[in-house]
């Protein structure tokens, strides 16, 4: 699933990928099915450190908890308190779901960028590294390759 050419992270990889080619200016070819086992183990090496940092960050969240919240928290714990009234009230039903419901997921969504945001940007630098480093390789490696004139 995670390793398919149609899954959203597989697609951003392969155009990070290309747009680091270009930018290192890698001219050499590579072909589709190189191609496609450089992105499925960038995948696999992105996940090998994404996700022990993504528990370690959740992991983070849960127990910054402390007597004083600074203003950012009390904030977000004043968002909260404030929607939980609203869940409670929303009528589920299999036909329609309330603009309860929309109301609450606006009003939730500033928390949800800010306590994301870092964390994507920590993703977005470990794909750049691992991609330029991969491209690095893929340069010397070629350039090994190639036979002198004469």
């Amino acid at each position: 699933m995670l390793y398919t050419p149609n899954n959203f992270l597989y697609k951003y990889i392969r155009y990070r990928f290309r747009r680091i080619q270009i930018q290192c200016n890698m001219v050499y070819d590579v072909t589709v099915e190189e191609e496609d086992e450089i992105c499925r183990n960038l995948l696999k090496k992105r996940a090998k450190v994404l996700i022990p940092v993504g528990i370690l960050y959740c992991l983070i969240f849960a127990v910054r908890t402390s007597d004083e919240l600074n203003p950012l928290m009390q904030w977000e714990v004043n968002v909260i308190e404030y929607v939980k009234p609203i869940l409670n009230t929303i009528d589920f039903k299999w036909y329609a779901y309330s603009l309860d419901l929309l109301r609450v997921a606006v009003m939730l969504a500033p928390i949800a960028i800010i306590n994301v945001s870092p964390y994507i940007i920590f993703s977005y630098i470990v794909d750049t590294i691992l991609i330029r480093r991969r491209v690095k390789d893929l340069i010397k490696e070629y350039a090994t390759d190639e036979k002198p004139f004469g």
